[in-house]
Formats: C-alpha cells, sequence, structure tokens
C-alpha cells in the first residue's frame, strides 16, 4: 500500500469579483491565465470561473452577490469599496504572487490592462546565512487584490 501525499501544493486562490467578466478579462488577456470552465450554484445565482495560471494553479473568481466558504454573506458594493489602507489593514491575505522572468514586462501588461500601481520593479536582497536576491513588482487587481509578480533567480542563473 502506497501513502497518499497529503500537501500536494497549492490548488487555487478565491477571489469575489466586483465584476466577474472584467476581473476574468484581466487575468485572462492582461496576465495571460487560461480559462478553464464557469459553473454556477444556488439554481444559477451565483456565477464562478476558473483560470488557470499556466501550472494547474488556478484563481479562482465567485461574483459580487455570492457567499463563497470563508467569505462574508453581504455582496461586495462597487460604490463602497475599502480604501488601500483599510484593506491593508483589514485583509488577512497580503498578496499572492505571480512567477515571471520578465517583471518589468508583465508590470506593464498588467498595467495596460487597468491595473494601478503599488510597487513598480525593484531588486530585492535578503539578508540571511543564504542570501536570496530577486526581481518583484506589485500591482492593485481589479477587485483590489494586490499581486506581486516575481523573478526569484538566484545570482547564478540557478531559480529557487
Amino acid at each position: 500500500m502506497t501513502t497518499p501525499t497529503l500537501n500536494q501544493g497549492l490548488d487555487h486562490i478565491a477571489i469575489r469579483a466586483y465584476d466577474l467578466d472584467a476581473s476574468a478579462a484581466f487575468y485572462i488577456e492582461g496576465l495571460g491565465f487560461r480559462f478553464v470552465r464557469e459553473w454556477t450554484l444556488g439554481g444559477g445565482a451565483t456565477r464562478v470561473v476558473f483560470l488557470d495560471a499556466g501550472d494547474d494553479r488556478l484563481i479562482e473568481l465567485f461574483d459580487a452577490g455570492s457567499t463563497p466558504p470563508g467569505g462574508s454573506s453581504q455582496p461586495l458594493d462597487p460604490a463602497h469599496r475599502p480604501t488601500d489602507a483599510e484593506r491593508g489593514r483589514l485583509a488577512a491575505l497580503v498578496h499572492f504572487a505571480i512567477r515571471t522572468d520578465d517583471v518589468p514586462a508583465l508590470w506593464d501588461r498588467a498595467l495596460a490592462a487597468g491595473a494601478r500601481p503599488f510597487a513598480g520593479p525593484m531588486k530585492i536582497t535578503t539578508d540571511a546565512p543564504d542570501p536570496m536576491s530577486f526581481q518583484a513588482a506589485f500591482v492593485y487587481g481589479p477587485n483590489d487584490e494586490v499581486i506581486e509578480f516575481i523573478d526569484r533567480q538566484t545570482g547564478d542563473g540557478s531559480r529557487r
């Protein structure tokens, strides 16, 4: 008998979208995700979309009126979106990161697709017994989610 692999890696991140169609277009057309499937819940009252980041890691978009597992039962209200400071103070999810080998190009592509800038492309070097250098940039996505673009290439050209 084989022992199952209990942790097989991250499967998906769920985001409740102010505008599901615009959010799907941002991730597909702006960031190069692939549409996987759309379905409804609650007799068609809730729309849900799966988008593949390219490595079978998914973003699951729920429409604004939905109550996804872990989400509020109150619908999102586009007229009363939290400020950046409120989101930063109240949100448990700080950001999620998308790997790339060209941070500036993906940053530009995201901005052209409607993202708001958070922090432009920068080089970061960590302090540790085993230091690491990488390039990163951050944007606000269409639902005020913070998205990091990261290239964790090391000095010798390998990736971590």
